[in-house]
């Protein structure tokens, strides 16, 4: 059953969220396999996160989607809170050099669904569970920490990590358009 007529199936206000889980399918179903890098546990995280955020009742139409997708986002990360938590002790000791990491850019989240098959195959769960509280939906280490059940040292060192790779693989994106120019010049 897929996530959508699973929320279909009860109510006004369950109607309400199964058409976000429809509208937003595409987004949601790409923040999951992002999450997860494994499609089977990604369409369980859709029905179990549709299920969630069923569960907590929203008021507000409007508020629908964020729901949505912290539901989705919460449900990846109870299926790998195992593997979060034991990388969260590695990531703790290597702080962050830098004072903080403010939110991404357009551009970022652009090139972070660009290159999400790159991204998923080369940085562990903890760095992209950071990149998307903290970049993506603009939560600081505090709140992520909080969200991910690790110390906020092990959010900020896995975020810096994550901002980090995105750098390297934003500048190769640049080398192959350049490459492809020199090419057709």
């Amino acid at each position: 059953m897929s996530a959508a007529n699973l929320c279909h199936s009860e109510g006004v206000q369950t109607h309400g969220i199964g058409k976000v889980f429809s509208d937003y399918r595409e987004e949601l179903e790409w923040l999951a396999k992002f999450l997860t890098s494994d499609e089977k546990l990604a369409m369980a995280c859709m029905v179990d996160a549709c299920a969630l955020a069923k569960s907590q009742n929203p008021n507000f139409e409007e508020w629908l989607l964020q729901w949505a997708r912290l539901a989705t986002i919460r449900s990846a990360v109870e299926m790998q809170r195992s593997r979060i938590v034991q990388l969260s002790a590695a990531y703790r000791g290597r702080p962050c050099v830098h004072d903080g990491h403010k939110a991404l850019s357009e551009d970022s989240l652009d090139l972070i669904v660009e290159e999400s098959h790159v991204l998923m195959s080369r940085l562990d769960v903890l760095c992209r569970c950071a990149l998307v509280i903290c970049g993506i939906e603009k939560k600081p280490a505090d709140e992520a920490a909080v969200f991910l059940g690790i110390d906020p040292a092990g959010v900020e060192s896995a975020y810096c990590t994550a901002l980090n790779f995105l750098e390297v693989i934003g500048c190769e994106q640049l080398q192959r358009e350049d490459n492809l120019v020199a090419i057709c010049n």
